[in-house]
């Protein structure tokens, strides 16, 4: 089997304007192949004779790496699907198949190194664990590919020390990337500052919050859509005081609307200014089901996509048997480092901020407790605006 997988790879070399069958280009033979082939002939191929000749030489190495690792860095990150697992590996065990060359020469052969081939394998997870910057995943994936188990102690070395060396310049390349996009990732430990400092989740909340009632003005809802981005609303009851009722997505109003889930404005005349309480389990607008909610996922309709004429501007619409009456909340004195590992943990998009009588007082979203914006509102001292009536009602 040994044989066959080798001949095979010897007949994968290209013979770029030379005759074949007899002569192969050693560069074209890396560039112009599959890049599992390339790995897989950097990897296997021996010196041989007495000469230590080699299938590759220095200077085609050197070729090949130089523009191949220019060129994955380049095209990293547009929209190409050029990877970069596939990529780290090849240049990786290209650079140290060339470092494996060059000590042969300095040795003049005497078989003090090892083979090109182990510095090869050892060149690729260098270049993979300071890209990644993952250590026992790596070892594991190349010692499965290698087979060998007297590789475990070197590969260990090099990736720690790929990634000790890494860290001293700047983080991973996926790091860096999420911080490029602007994407919200928490992290799993705390950050620093959180732990020097007495921070509350009252000081970094936002307190710009826009709240509805349990039964709202179709138009009302509508107009706050239009107007905001927000992803969640509270719901207030303000017969108790703006008390939290619960919480409603900007999907699921979106969906109620274009379904024209709402009732007459006359049935419920003299709800203006009341409360859910005096309602009942009476409903107010034909029902929605929750299996149609479902299919609607992730497609849901945007608010773009809704007409509103004036005469359903005044209809009720009924949220209460949409709502999520059990929403997780924190009171605004709760400490940031319980607030943070409860968001993260339960992989939470909002949290509601409320006050000792359970009225909303701000929101908390995953920006709102990055490293930077905790490091701002410590800065800014900002603190936590109490208010009688829980919010801003639309």
């Amino acid at each position: 089997t040994g044989l066959i997988k080798k001949k095979n790879l010897v007949e994968a070399l290209v013979p770029f304007r030379c005759e074949a069958g007899k002569e192969y280009n050693e560069v074209a033979s890396l560039i112009f192949t599959d890049s599992d082939t390339a790995i897989k002939q950097l990897f296997h191929f021996r010196e041989a004779g007495e000469d230590d000749s080699s299938t590759f030489s220095s200077a085609a190495l050197f070729l090949f790496f130089l523009p191949y690792i220019s060129m994955a860095t380049i095209v990293y990150g547009i929209a190409v699907p050029s990877g970069l697992f596939v990529p780290s590996l090849l240049s990786g065990a290209a650079f140290g198949r060339l470092c494996g060359h060059l000590l042969h020469k300095l040795d003049h052969t005497s078989g003090t190194f090892a083979d090109s081939g182990t510095y090869a394998l050892m060149g690729a997870a260098a270049v993979l664990g300071g890209m990644a910057r993952m250590t026992i995943s790596l070892t594991v994936i190349l010692l499965e590919a290698t087979g060998d188990m007297q590789y475990v102690l070197p590969l260990m070395l090099t990736l720690m020390a790929a990634r000790f060396t890494g860290n001293v310049f700047n983080e991973g390349l996926y790091d860096i990337h999420i911080k490029l996009k602007d994407i919200p990732f928490l992290e799993a430990e705390v950050p620093t500052i959180v732990e020097k400092h007495e921070i509350v989740a009252g000081q970094v909340m936002n307190t710009e919050v826009k709240c509805i009632r349990p039964v709202e003005r179709a138009g009302v809802v509508y107009d706050l859509l239009r107007s905001c981005s927000h992803g969640t609303f509270p719901i207030v009851d303000t017969s108790s005081g703006g008390t939290l009722y619960g919480t409603a997505s900007r999907a699921m109003l979106c969906t109620l609307l274009q379904k024209r889930a709402f009732g007459d404005s006359s049935v419920l005349p003299e709800y203006e200014g009341g409360g859910a309480q005096r309602l009942g389990p009476r409903r107010l607008s034909p029902l929605v089901q929750w299996d149609y909610l479902e299919r609607l996922y992730p497609k849901y309709p945007d608010i773009g996509d809704v007409d509103m004429i004036d005469d359903d501007r005044k209809c009720w619409l009924d949220l209460r048997p949409y709502a999520n009456t059990a929403p997780y909340t924190v009171n605004e004195t709760a400490s940031i480092q319980r607030t943070y590992r409860l968001f993260r943990t339960l992989g939470l998009r909002h949290l509601c901020v409320v006050n000792h009588y359970n009225q909303v007082v701000g929101m908390l979203t995953r920006k709102d407790l990055l490293p930077e914006s905790l490091t701002d509102s410590f800065i800014r001292g900002r603190h936590a605006h109490i208010s009688a009536n829980g919010g801003t009602f639309a």
